[in-house]
């Protein structure tokens, strides 16, 4: 029997889809880990992005038929849906924080878990890139994110939108010149807005 580490994503995937549930799991575990940290960059929270994990891995069932294997890989499309799991529960989250302002403040206890948060943003690095980015299109935070973040290739991320790689491009582009405008407001972007001026079509 051929080791399941040396199976190709595109022939478990074929064998999952058909209701092999080993194969699902094989593939769950080959690439949990990768969509697991990328939850965890955002959420900063283990059981929060262990919920990102099993969402994704839901999503990839239930829209089996949709799912793209680009260059071998299925992790493309995973990332690209992590993507929209984390947009949905950032919308969710907004909402939320709405309703419990428009209550009255209850008692306030010391919550050291904000602490370590204010720690992390205290640079201010983290909360302005957050503002930059909640003003571009989704489509646009994927192209991004695979691009710079995920480094992969133009090509293999059109394939995973399934857009041609000129508009990839373009959108890469109008997506710079928006963080760009950004600057003068938000200093800390400037090794990240370096980091897209070095992205190479």
């Amino acid at each position: 029997m051929q080791d399941s580490g040396e199976v190709a994503d595109s022939a478990l995937w074929l064998e999952a889809s058909s209701g092999t549930e080993r194969s699902f799991a094989v593939l769950f575990d080959r690439y949990r880990t990768r969509v697991f940290r990328k939850a965890y960059a955002q959420v900063r929270s283990v059981a929060d992005a262990e919920d990102v994990v099993a969402l994704v891995f839901l999503e990839a069932w239930r829209n089996r038929a949709k799912v793209r294997i680009v260059d071998g890989s299925l992790l493309p499309w995973l990332l690209t849906v992590t993507n929209y799991v984390l947009l949905n529960q950032a919308r969710t989250a907004r909402r939320y924080s709405r309703l419990l302002a428009a209550m009255p403040a209850p008692e306030q206890e010391p919550d050291h878990a904000e602490e370590v948060l204010d720690r992390l943003d205290r640079d201010g690095q983290l909360s302005a890139i957050r503002d930059v980015m909640a003003k571009l299109s989704a489509q646009e935070r994927s192209i991004i994110d695979l691009c710079l973040v995920e480094e992969l290739p133009m090509a293999t991320v059109a394939a995973v939108l399934d857009i041609p790689v000129g508009t990839v491009k373009s959108k890469l582009h109008r997506a710079r010149e928006k963080i760009r405008r950004q600057v003068p407001a938000h200093p800390a972007l400037s090794e990240f807005t370096a980091r897209l001026d070095g992205a190479q079509p």
